[in-house]
């Protein structure tokens, strides 16, 4: 409760307050230039059967049926085995996309997706998204992978040795232009404005408690206690008489004169 007492303290401080705000600031527009612009880019696939249906049977003449009448749970399994084919490192390198690189691809039934999660698992939908730092890359990507889907989807068939009049067609739904996503650059400049702030207001509580809690200095071994008299006017040995001389200053008293009492 106190750190944060503390703090509101300081922000209602102007000389505190308007320079933390300029440093925010700054780290933000640092941050959103930093980040480069991504583009987003995406198609909406759906598998279809031929007009002419599924089979061929030789007596009778070819029925023409409506395609879009003919959406069964066997293309939704179609479209399944696309998927899962499309999801590979060995695919995503044949249309541009590398490990760790610019360039992100999504191949899904439309899950990732929030306008199509609903419709997706109704329907053979398949979805490609396509993101990149550069708008002609992320259409170059889009493009190679609808191709790529559709020649996995027709040497499938052509595997499973199906007639060619009984092919099934993956066509365009919807297929959006490369834009400009900005929540990148977004997320950067919330990023920079929250270090600004932490680091700012940081540093001035630091500041603070510094002065309101300085440091004791702690005495060296060598100083004198607290207390003790100066050297000067500490108090002398008691004793009778003068200090004996050294043992070593014998020789150099001379000789000693003889006093006589009573004239004797």
């Amino acid at each position: 409760m106190e750190f944060w007492t503390t703090i509101l303290g300081l922000a209602r401080q102007k000389f505190i307050a308007i320079p933390v705000a300029v440093l925010a600031v700054a780290l933000a527009f640092t941050g959103y230039l930093v980040i480069p612009e991504r583009y987003v880019t995406s198609a909406s696939m759906v598998l279809v059967t031929p007009s002419g249906g599924g089979s061929i049977d030789g007596t009778k003449p070819v029925a023409q049926t409506n395609p879009l009448l003919q959406f069964t749970d066997d293309l939704r399994t179609t479209a399944s085995i696309l998927i899962l084919a499309m999801n590979t490192s060995d695919v995503f390198a044949s249309v541009g996309v590398t490990e760790d690189g610019p360039t992100e691809l999504t191949v899904d039934d439309g899950r990732s997706n929030p306008t199509l999660l609903g419709v997706g698992t109704t329907g053979p939908f398949i979805y490609v998204q396509v993101e990149s730092d550069s708008p002609a890359t992320a259409a170059k990507v889009l493009a190679a992978t609808q191709e790529r889907l559709r020649q996995e989807l027709e040497d499938r068939q052509n595997e499973l040795k199906a007639h060619p009049i009984t092919f099934v067609q993956a066509e365009d739904v919807v297929r959006l232009p490369p834009e400009a996503d900005g929540s990148a650059r977004l997320q950067g400049a919330v990023g920079g404005l929250l270090l600004g702030l932490v680091a700012g207001f940081g540093a001035a509580y630091a500041v603070v408690r510094r002065r309101l809690f300085p440091r004791t200095p702690v005495p060296s071994e060598e100083s004198e206690p607290e207390g003790a008299p100066p050297e000067d006017l500490a108090p002398e040995p008691a004793g009778d008489g003068p200090e004996p001389a050294p043992s070593g200053d014998l020789d150099e008293t001379g000789p000693i004169d003889v006093v006589r009492l009573n004239g004797r």
